[in-house]
């Protein structure tokens, strides 16, 4: 009698482990799913930030270079302004020592 009331002692202490064990394991998983979670949403974070990051650079290499593009207009009109003004003076001093 007395070894069946030890039995059935282990058996309701086990029972008890046993449910300690689960609800342990039932916060595991718990926990394993908000970490699936915070890890997706620091993905969608990167995604976002790369996303970000690479539309500053694109804009800022197109600015950079319409303004190059600009100066470079502008190097060669003045450039052309430059040949046409050393020919007048060209003409003028022509003219100069004709009269």
């Amino acid at each position: 009698m007395q070894q069946n009331m030890a039995t059935m002692q282990q058996n309701m202490a086990t029972k008890q482990d046993l449910a300690v064990v689960r609800q342990d394991v039932t916060a595991v998983q718990n926990n394993v799913n908000a970490l699936r979670e915070d890890v997706i949403s620091l993905r969608q974070r990167i995604d976002s930030v790369e996303g970000a990051v690479s539309i500053v650079i694109r804009n800022t290499f197109t600015a950079h270079q319409n303004f190059v593009d600009d100066l470079n207009f502008d190097l060669t009109n003045n450039e052309r302004k430059v040949r046409r003004l050393g020919r007048r003076v060209s003409r003028l001093e022509r003219q100069d020592l004709d009269d």
